[in-house]
């Protein structure tokens, strides 16, 4: 009987290891899939806001979240037009819109880029980034966490108080995530 307990509590432990061992892999699709999760305001030395950092968290089941600084080929060559705006896409990985409250109903906020052009030339507030590559290594590659963001004030001094931000990203292989928007948010301005 001794013989036995013996084995039976290596059996036991050996049945640990492998339920341990085990453990179900989360999956998620090849497609990135993000979610807002909350923003933070900076105060300058006068009171008013001076920057605000987005948080989001992400999902992405091939790991292909982010650009490396040799990635300037196409697809990810950078080409701009005339008025040097940003013409691909894919250049920059992380795109925000800024949104303005008007009389309740948020909207971009459309500028004339050149009052001398026929016909006019208008052009929104958007925010571009290039996320770093976060490939994780190894045969897994399925990959979660949160990007954080640093965002200016509109550079517009007519801006309105009340924001949002919608934006989404790209994966290297041009798969476009879902768009979120933020809550309604309010900058401190004097």
């Amino acid at each position: 009987m001794i013989h036995c307990t013996k084995y039976r509590g290596l059996l036991i432990f050996l049945l640990i290891l492998t339920v341990a061992a085990c453990k179900k892999k989360e999956i998620y699709s090849s497609i990135p899939a993000i979610e807002y999760k909350s923003v933070i305001f900076y105060s300058g030395s006068d009171g008013s806001d001076s920057l605000m950092t987005l948080i989001f968290s992400f999902k992405d089941g091939d790991g292909d979240i982010g650009l490396g600084q040799a990635d300037t080929f196409p697809p990810f060559q950078a080409t701009r037009d005339k008025y040097n705006n940003p013409t691909n896409p894919y250049y920059n990985n992380l795109h925000i819109d800024y949104l303005e409250s008007f009389e309740g109903v948020f909207g971009q906020v459309i500028k004339d880029l050149d009052p001398d052009a026929t016909p006019p030339v208008f052009d929104t507030l958007r925010y571009l980034y290039r996320i770093e590559n976060i490939t994780p290594e190894g045969r897994h590659k399925a990959i979660r966490g949160d990007i954080e963001v640093n965002i200016y004030p509109s550079p517009y001094p007519d801006a309105q108080d009340t924001v949002k931000y919608k934006f989404f990203i790209y994966d290297r292989a041009l798969n476009k995530s879902n768009v979120v928007e933020s809550p309604p948010l309010i900058w401190v301005r004097n």
